[in-house]
């Protein structure tokens, strides 16, 4: 049965004019579902046949359960292409080196359109082919408004969680502090992977993900995403030293091995899986509880694919965990957040995007949460006290560089010469105008300075004027000049 959305989506490409369409569907709002009724609805309407072009093995095997038997799938066996399906489904490079021996298509839709190599295809500029983008994550490297006159959104995320359709995150921060101080070089697009491996393949960022593993999902299904094949090596091997039921995938894993790995995980209640490049797109196990997020990206199309796998629907599963070990929850919101998509769509990986939510970590727990919230929503910490302790702590290093940089300078020796000149009528007079300098001096840097500072350099300043005038450095003396500050900060203030 289709979902509101979902109906709405079918119903507004069914209404739309343009050839080229782009359909933007959260992660785990149901893409293949809904364009798999697209393509039913087309053929029952147009008697034309549809192509559709996936680029994982898992997303083709859904696509042609769900057509039925006149779906053909084109795989790289497949010499002769038959005329006679109404529905034609394949990886895209399989396709394209097929390309002259396919039959005409009325409809061709792509899935995970964001992928630049589906730009290669020839069916974008045939004026008597529709073509029907679907993606999590409308962003390219080229504005994808170049090959698309239309963008359709729906729905977003937090719809369908308020919806009951996905499952909201709690999302906690993992060395953030060692994270933070990092200058990874941007290559593509993204960080550098080979400067990622150096630092994510460390004795201290894998004892890290083992640490925050048992502290925030141990014995559940966790599924962690790793920089490369060496680093998801060094993590998969620290798990199973340490005796966790956990499997490896990257790209090279043969598809028969792959397929009995994901079964196993798909069982298992405990079971940790490391992959590399793999399971970010069309990888469907709704019992993962726990996302790592064990590297630093600079792509919010990856950021959302690799938490989106941890947000289906899953009996007893009332939210699922993200850990982030990479500030990406710093660097583009949280996971439910508003994102600009149309500005995506026109301006490409060039889009400033939304405004990023501000966020921050709790001290004592490292929740992610708004950076508004007083209290910590996981654990009940008081910001309010941390706020304090930070603003004190910033304080004194402002005060230490100002003392550092730009002292106060009370001229002393021009006062005392002033009174021997007759210019004051009496000795206390240079006392009276250094409670005024030091005043001017606290106005102007009113952020900085305290109260109790005022009086530190006012006691400073007396011991030198007693012994000028050959006075007594006692209490009577010490309690004039912080009268005489006093009062020059209530003359200032009236005046």
């Amino acid at each position: 049965m289709l979902r509101d959305y979902q109906m709405q989506s079918i119903q507004d490409i069914e209404n739309c004019t343009e050839k080229n369409i782009l359909l933007q569907l959260p992660t785990g709002a149901g893409k293949t579902f809904t364009f798999c009724e697209i393509a039913k609805r087309f053929f029952a309407i147009e008697v034309k046949k549809i192509l559709i072009l996936v680029h994982r093995t898992e997303l083709l095997e859904q696509a042609k359960k769900s057509l039925g038997e006149r779906c053909f799938s084109i795989s790289d066996g497949i010499k002769v292409i038959p005329n006679n399906y109404d529905y034609y489904i394949g990886m895209v490079e399989t396709i394209h080196r097929r390309i002259n021996k396919l039959p005409k298509f009325g409809l061709v839709i792509i899935d995970e359109c964001h992928i630049g190599n589906f730009k290669k295809m020839p069916f974008f500029t045939d004026e008597n082919v529709k073509v029907l983008g679907v993606t999590a994550t409308p962003i390219g490297t080229d504005p994808l408004c170049n090959v698309y006159q239309k963008l359709l959104m729906p729905t977003t995320i937090s719809n369908l969680i308020e919806s009951g359709y996905l499952l909201n995150a709690k999302a906690y921060g993992v060395a953030s502090d060692v994270v933070g101080v990092q200058k990874f070089k941007t290559k593509g697009g993204d960080f550098d992977t080979n400067q990622l491996d150096q630092f994510y393949s460390s004795e201290q960022m894998v004892f890290n993900v083992l640490k925050a593993y048992r502290e925030y999902s141990l014995d559940k299904k966790a599924l962690i995403f790793n920089v490369n094949i060496n680093h998801n090596n060094c993590v998969y091997n620290a798990f199973r030293n340490d005796g966790y039921n956990v499997y490896y995938l990257d790209g090279l894993t043969p598809a028969n091995e792959r397929k009995d790995i994901l079964q196993k995980f798909k069982l298992e209640d405990d079971a940790i899986l490391c992959n590399v490049g793999v399971l970010t797109t069309g990888f469907d196990e709704p019992s993962v509880k726990t996302i790592f997020l064990n590297r630093a990206t600079k792509s919010l199309a990856l950021y959302l694919q690799m938490i989106g796998r941890g947000s289906r629907l899953y009996e007893g599963k009332e939210h699922f965990t993200i850990i982030d070990l990479g500030k990406n929850t710093d660097r583009f919101g949280f996971y439910d957040d508003y994102y600009d998509w149309e500005k995506y769509f026109k301006q490409g990986t060039k889009s400033d995007g939304n405004g990023v939510m501000p966020s921050k970590e709790c001290p004592k727990c490292s929740f992610i949460q708004h950076t508004r919230k007083l209290i910590c929503e996981n654990c009940g910490h008081s910001f309010e006290e941390e706020k304090a302790k930070q603003d004190a702590q910033e304080k004194e290093q402002k005060l230490y560089l100002l003392i550092k940089k730009n002292p106060i300078d009370i001229p002393l020796d021009r006062l005392f010469a002033l009174r021997k000149e007759g210019k004051f009528k009496s000795d206390y007079a240079p006392l009276f105008q250094i409670a005024k300098l030091i005043v001017n001096y606290q106005n102007k840097h009113k952020d900085i300075i305290t109260d109790q500072y005022c009086e530190s350099l006012a006691i400073i300043e007396l011991s030198k004027w007693c012994k000028e005038y050959n006075k007594k450095n006692n209490k009577w003396h010490k309690d004039l000049i912080i009268k005489a500050i006093n009062n020059e900060k209530r003359k200032q203030l009236t005046s």
